[in-house]
């Protein structure tokens, strides 16, 4: 049995105010623009370069960081962008990596890959392990709540992600690199139990609750711990994802379309559907396509065309490779969204 290391991860308060007293001088600071206001005043008197994310097109990437001044480490200030931004930096300059996550909306910080566009597809690349994680409680609380709320998309997602494991097994297409093993298998369900479990917890963001997403996401690495293995991480749950993306263009919430893809996963599966929907709902995500910017046209058309993106970019075969999804089942889709959630009547 193999499981992955952890990254260090550190929680506390008072975290990003402390990186200008160890972390290697001058350094890359790598954020948002609309964030930089918020921590602005903590980093006061430190020596870096401030670089504002506004693209992860490898292109846009490639371009910037020929324009780079030198410096001698990097740190990852804010989301998923943010994160794999600094991820992608430190790997082309082979620089130490340092990695504040300012809420827990995704895994991207417990990652050694970067997850970039090339050619409009979400490619994962690199190689980064950070010297740390840090996790500032109140930096969390005060983020908005969607956001943190969107961390279980990347813990339920493991659910999916077996499923199709063992579909994929038992129709006698999954990898001989990666054979199913059960107890790997069970460790990711374990994460997904622990979410359906303490949904209030999550809700309210008590120090379980982060606790609770906090270990899920750690679980990020047993990507490459289990020998760059995706299978029980995720599955068809992201393969709707990039598919909407793609079809859309648009930017998203990452667990917004990816809860909406284990909700997908569990209904094509036959496994559990209401439960993780019920699960999302108490945690407070909305995930119903006008939520996300989108309408159910284009979930629909994201649907319909799924199987075609998921063999022409070569993905492991999911359930995504086999079924062909038709419109009876979008109407259940949404009918089984709206009788929780409500149809949507605006802001």
């Amino acid at each position: 049995m193999q499981f992955a290391h952890d990254f260090q991860t550190i929680l506390g308060r008072n975290l990003i105010g402390e990186l200008k007293n160890f972390v290697h001088r001058p350094f890359l600071l790598v954020t948002m623009e609309d964030m930089w206001p918020i921590f602005e005043d903590r980093l006061a008197g430190a020596d870096f370069h401030r670089y504002f994310v506004h693209s992860v097109d490898e292109k846009a990437l490639l371009a910037d960081l020929a324009k780079l001044p030198p410096v001698e480490a990097v740190v990852g200030l804010g989301g998923g962008m943010a994160i794999d931004t600094a991820k992608y930096f430190s790997w082309k300059k082979r620089l130490p990596l340092f990695q504040v996550q300012t809420a827990l909306s995704m895994n991207a910080a417990w990652g050694q890959r970067c997850g970039v566009r090339i050619d409009g597809a979400v490619r994962y690349i690199g190689w980064s392990v950070p010297q740390a994680v840090y996790i500032d409680y109140d930096v969390i609380r005060a983020a908005p709540r969607q956001l943190n709320y969107s961390g279980i998309g990347d813990i339920l997602c493991n659910f999916t992600g077996v499923l199709d494991w063992r579909y994929a097994t038992s129709v006698g297409k999954c990898e001989a690199k990666w054979p199913y093993d059960e107890a790997v298998a069970n460790r990711s369900l374990d994460n997904v139990e622990q979410v359906l479990r303490n949904t209030k917890e999550i809700r309210d963001l008590t120090d379980k609750g982060i606790q609770v997403l906090i270990n899920g996401l750690r679980w990020g690495t047993s990507f490459h711990g289990n020998g760059w293995n995706p299978r029980h991480i995720e599955g068809v749950d992201h393969f709707f994802f990039y598919a909407l993306e793609y079809e859309t263009g648009r930017k998203f919430l990452h667990g917004q379309p990816v809860c909406l893809g284990v909700y997908i996963g569990a209904l094509l599966h036959e496994s559990r559907a209401d439960e993780m929907l019920k699960a999302i709902h108490e945690v407070g995500l909305d995930i119903r396509p006008e939520a996300m910017g989108v309408t159910w046209d284009d979930v629909a058309t994201a649907l319909y065309k799924m199987r075609d993106y998921v063999q022409r970019n070569g993905l492991w075969h999911s359930i995504a490779h086999d079924v062909e999804i038709k419109k009876d089942f979008v109407d259940r889709l949404r009918a089984g969204v709206e009788g929780v959630y409500g149809p949507w009547r605006g802001r």
